[in-house]
Formats: structure tokens, C-alpha cells, sequence
């Protein structure tokens, strides 16, 4: 069982869980929006090529030290698992077509 799926067993529990997903959300479209679009391009005004490729690897070494491995794709496979879990993997079922 996922960690942390099976303190979901109450109505209380899975709406709490909804909630704060929602609030997430909320919070990080916009978030991203405004990395992609002022962010983003501002820093690639100020550093060269040579130095985002180094804080590429600096980053890649901390998440390497961290979660013992890339942690994106340890992540990627654990939120994959719990989408699965709670019937959202599959986003053709979200998406008009």
C-alpha cells in the first residue's frame, strides 16, 4: 500500500486530502505560470550558458545527495502509483476529444 493512502479511510479524511490538493493547485498554476513566463527568461538574461548548465549540475548533485538517486523519477513513479491508486492516472478521461 501507498504510504499514506491507507490513513484515507474515512469520508472526513479523502475530503481533507481534496481540499488541499485544490488548494495546491490554486496556489501553483500560477506559481509556474509566472516562472515560465518572467522567471525563467529574466534568469537566462543574467547568466551565461555555461553557468545554467552548472547550477543544472549543483541541483542534480543536491537531489542526488538527498533522495539517493533521481529523485524526480523515484517521484515521478510514486505519484504514478497513488494516481493509479485513486482512479486518476489516465488523463484521456479528464481531456475533451
Amino acid at each position: 500500500m501507498v504510504a499514506g493512502l491507507k490513513n484515507l479511510r474515512t469520508a472526513d479524511d479523502r475530503k481533507s486530502l481534496a481540499d488541499n490538493l485544490r488548494t495546491f493547485v490554486r496556489m501553483y498554476a500560477p506559481h509556474e505560470a509566472r516562472e515560465d513566463t518572467v522567471l525563467f527568461p529574466e534568469l537566462h538574461k543574467i547568466v551565461s550558458r555555461q553557468e545554467y548548465e552548472a547550477l543544472g549540475e549543483k541541483f542534480d548533485g543536491i537531489e542526488h545527495q538527498t533522495f539517493g538517486g533521481d529523485g524526480f523519477d523515484i517521484y515521478l513513479d510514486r505519484v504514478a502509483e497513488i494516481e493509479k491508486r485513486i482512479g486518476i492516472y489516465d488523463l484521456a478521461q479528464f481531456t475533451p476529444g
